[in-house]
């Protein structure tokens, strides 16, 4: 063999020992999981924030106006994009914001999903609502459902859902 063989061998060697050893480096020092979920804090709830299709969320619709049939007519789009409208319903507490929607640890990525089609809604998130739904109040300020188009426009603003205080991510 010739010494430019042996030399090219030993370059080939070594290279091929430091992509080893950079390989095993990364896999160990990996923060992920398997499931993709984060260590949780004591106490904290785990929640998914894989965003979901459109007929995995149940929705409840209020009309908090005087208005007539602002509740049917969110149901007529939601129920075209797909989503599960659950019940509509009327109250007549008001609310200042155009659209609220409340939802607990089982729909964040959910209500994530719903900000986008109710344009300047306002979120709420609690830790002891433990319903397998979204609800959406509707007040004066109120026109109509974002359509599909508009609303995946909306989540390129908004982003990806994010875990709210008090919990930890696991999708």
């Amino acid at each position: 063999m010739r010494i430019t063989q042996v030399r090219a061998l030993i370059v080939v060697g070594f290279l091929t020992v430091v992509a080893i050893a950079t390989s095993l480096f990364a896999i160990a020092s990996d923060s992920q999981t398997a499931s993709g979920s984060q260590n949780c804090d004591p106490g904290d709830v785990p929640v998914d924030i894989s965003l979901p299709e459109e007929h995995d969320i149940n929705v409840r619709i209020t009309n908090a106006t005087d208005g007539a049939g602002l509740a049917e007519a969110a149901k007529e789009a939601l129920d075209e994009y797909g989503f599960n409208v659950e019940d509509i319903s009327t109250d007549k507490q008001k609310t200042e914001a155009p659209a609220e929607l409340y939802y607990g640890p089982n729909m964040v990525a959910g209500g994530h999903l719903l900000r986008a089609y109710f344009a300047s809604s306002e979120h709420h998130f609690s830790l002891d609502n433990d319903t397998d739904y979204v609800e959406v109040v509707l007040g004066e300020g109120f026109q109509q459902v974002n359509t599909k188009s508009d609303a995946r426009n909306a989540l390129g603003i908004i982003g990806h859902p994010q875990a709210p205080d008090g919990t930890c991510p696991t999708g």
